[in-house]
């Protein structure tokens, strides 16, 4: 069995150098403030030096965001702070979503909660 069916969510991620060079990352970027939006999620993308994964998703309304997700210790790992939904393993590029997210005090951006739409 390969890795891609054994793990098909995990297989879109994309995890090289090459990958992240040949992905639109530039055209996306964090939201400035607190929010919400519908869009679906385009691609996936480890983070090159941390423990977090990078969502990104094309909105409804023609914006292009990315929000991350980190290895937690606790609770369900790569997750929105308020959702049980592992981003790495339980969903497919492609896939529509409502997002909430939060600025925090420091100026970073929370994800707070995930929604599937079908």
């Amino acid at each position: 069995m390969t890795y891609e069916e054994m793990y098909p969510c995990r297989a879109q991620i994309i995890r090289t150098k090459a990958g992240r060079e040949n992905a639109p990352l530039d055209e996306y970027s964090y939201p400035t403030d607190s929010g919400e939006f519908t869009g679906t999620l385009s691609f996936r993308c480890w983070h090159p030096n941390k423990a977090m994964l990078l969502c990104y998703f094309d909105t409804d309304d023609g914006q292009q965001f990315k929000l991350p997700v980190w290895w937690q210790s606790w609770g369900v790992n790569y997750a929105p702070a308020e959702t049980h939904i592992n981003f790495v393993d339980e969903v497919e590029d492609g896939s529509r979503w409502r997002c909430v997210y939060q600025k925090k005090a420091n100026g970073y951006i929370r994800w707070r909660r995930a929604e599937p739409i079908d």
